[in-house]
């Protein structure tokens, strides 16, 4: 497994132009992102807070290609990714993001060190050497004892702990987090944001991170984004 290149401090990792999302609901169209224009160079670490239904996670999707936007583009390193197609983009996701969601997906035949080495076999690596990985990933987050035990049975702070390694697994310089910790109690919340802020300062990672929880903004070396009804409303650039 070739290990992700490492990119410049403040290159243009992605960037969004005129980007809108309109959905269809039977007979009426709904504007969920409207003109949306911005940039995310390496080594940020940008957190997009709003509430509930302002188009936070409608943005992430089209971000990470798993949506198509009704207009506009996305680069991702260097790459339209809406001329890609659908597999293409599949690929591309696997190889240069992790994505961490709310709700953990988990193959519930497989136990915590088989999903996290699941993308790699995914990607054609040897499943020997994706356990292996899978193993040293666990040992950093100081989790490897729970290895063998089913993802399900455990608790919400060490699925979300799990769900990080699963997705840094194949070593994506873009980390992508939808309300990561939305579920989780205080002390769970603030382990798994140091951990982020270690992969940001540490790791020099590209981090962006979905929350309506506004005391994120504390967190230092950070950019902010506030959303609204689908619309930036205001931007921070560093914490």
């Amino acid at each position: 497994m070739n290990e992700e290149e490492q990119i410049p401090k403040h290159q243009t990792v992605i960037k969004v132009e005129n980007m809108s999302k309109v959905f269809d609901l039977g007979k009426r169209k709904v504007q969920a992102l409207s003109n949306i224009n911005f940039e995310i160079k390496s080594g940020d670490f940008l957190i997009i807070y709003g509430p509930s239904g302002c188009g936070k996670s409608t943005l992430l999707n089209i971000i990470a290609g798993a949506d198509t936007p009704t207009s506009g583009e996305v680069t991702v390193r260097d790459r339209n990714i809406f001329k890609l197609t659908e597999d293409e983009r599949g690929i591309f996701r696997s190889r240069k993001m992790g994505i961490i969601y709310q709700m953990s997906y988990w193959i519930k035949s497989l136990n915590v060190i088989e999903n996290v080495a699941m993308p790699l076999i995914i990607l054609g690596v040897k499943e020997k050497k994706a356990v292996e990985k899978a193993m040293e990933l666990l040992t950093e987050l100081k989790i490897e004892k729970l290895a063998t035990q089913i993802p399900t049975q455990l608790s919400g702070g060490e699925q979300q702990k799990i769900g990080l390694a699963r997705a840094l697994v194949s070593n994506p310089h873009i980390i992508i987090a939808d309300e990561p910790t939305g579920n989780l109690d205080s002390t769970s919340s603030d382990e798994v944001m140091a951990l982020f802020q270690v992969l940001n300062i540490v790791k020099k990672k590209t981090i962006i991170l979905v929350t309506h929880n506004q005391s994120y903004w504390t967190l230092k070396r950070t950019r902010r984004m506030e959303m609204k009804d689908g619309t930036i409303t205001n931007e921070v650039n560093y914490g």
